[in-house]
């Protein structure tokens, strides 16, 4: 794997927004269908496709909030090892969730300045000097 920086750390997942732009145009294709024909084979058709729409959607909408779970977990779990646990609760999630790049070096000092200036993700994840990757997200 290529190393992670600030740069190349953005996850775009090609093939799920491939697959929701095909449900999409299929849904967008069913209600023309629905309000041209007006039967209950177009009317069944439309329904199905809003769904699995609907269904791809919640599927990436769970997923991610799977993944901010375990992101929390583990963070809880390295603020603990550096004993820096006491901080924890006074990140908001989006912060934490930018810290997870940080080495272990940085993490404690850049702890206390995002809680003090309030810092944004983007600015917490542009102040990291010593980048963690994270190759498993999804």
């Amino acid at each position: 794997m290529t190393e992670q920086t600030y740069q190349t750390h953005v996850h775009r997942p090609i093939a799920w927004s491939a697959i929701w732009l095909v449900c999409l145009a299929a849904a967008i294709a069913a209600i023309w269908a629905a309000v041209r024909d007006r039967t209950f084979l177009a009317l069944a058709v439309m329904l199905m496709s809003i769904g699995m729409l609907g269904t791809i959607t919640l599927l990436r909408v769970f997923v991610l909030r799977v993944q901010d779970r375990v992101i929390r977990l583990e963070m809880r779990v390295r603020m603990s090892e550096l004993g820096i646990a006491q901080q924890f609760d006074q990140l908001q999630p989006r912060q934490l969730i930018a810290l997870r790049f940080a080495s272990d070096a940085e993490l404690p000092s850049l702890t206390r300045r995002a809680i003090a200036e309030n810092l944004p993700a983007d600015q917490i994840k542009r102040a990291v000097t010593h980048w963690r990757g994270d190759y498993y997200r999804t």
